[in-house]
């Protein structure tokens, strides 16, 4: 019976907890590939600005590869392109439903206030650089005013819509170079949500609340030029 018991409470937390280790270095240097961090479900509070989102792969991102550059030529050469099935993702809350957000210069920012004549605004932009091929992915991907996108699935993106809607977050890595995030294929419905990352458990080390996003207040939007490398 005791032994019952004990799969009970473990079926339990599994729903709740998980041990997740860092796959990638898109998230650098808040957490580095191979570190151990704790995930907690989504069940009663939302993600919030600056958490760390662990998420399903959402099917726009298939959808932005499938539509990129290296994905047209791959289906030209019949090449098949490595799936995104089975993974799941970490990345930092940029915007949550509610807020206006766009991208300049490859950085996400959230608009926070305006005068009345929009003349003269206040912004939270997340410093995440550069992707490492800008070229791949549409030139729209860097600069625009709208959270959504059209990655070119046949959805016409309303280019006047510029707040996150009901269930929708605007997630991206903090190292941009190496992170392809909402940036690229839009936003991230809530439905792809698991939950929210805190800690990082392993190695002691590393041990200890995740360091906040690379977040400034800015009046003006002022980004980064476009670079390139290898993808």
């Amino acid at each position: 019976m005791l032994a019952g018991t004990y799969l009970v409470i473990a079926s339990i937390l599994a729903t709740i907890v998980r041990i997740v280790v860092v796959p990638s270095e898109s998230m650098e240097p808040a957490l580095m590939p191979g570190d151990v961090v704790l995930v907690t479900r989504s069940i009663f509070t939302k993600p919030k600005a600056n958490d760390v989102a662990f998420f399903n792969p959402p099917s726009e991102l298939d959808d932005a590869v499938a539509n990129s550059k290296i994905g047209r030529a791959a289906a030209a050469e019949k090449v098949p392109i490595a799936s995104t099935k089975g993974k799941q993702f970490l990345k930092r809350v940029v915007g949550v439903p509610g807020d206006v957000v766009g991208v300049s210069n490859a950085n996400p920012y959230v608009t926070l206030q305006c005068n009345d004549a929009d003349t003269d605004c206040s912004y939270r932009v997340d410093r995440t650089g550069d992707y490492q091929r800008p070229d791949v992915f549409p030139d729209e991907s860097w600069n625009r005013v709208t959270p959504t996108i059209n990655i070119g699935n046949g959805v016409e993106v309303n280019a006047d819509e510029t707040t996150l809607a009901k269930g929708q977050y605007f997630v991206a890595g903090d190292n941009g170079y190496r992170s392809v995030d909402s940036r690229v294929w839009g936003p991230l419905k809530e439905k792809y949500l698991f939950g929210t990352v805190k800690w990082v458990i392993f190695p002691m080390k590393h041990f200890g609340p995740i360091q906040p996003g690379p977040f400034v207040m800015e009046k003006e939007l002022i980004g980064e030029s476009a670079s390139s490398g290898d993808l």
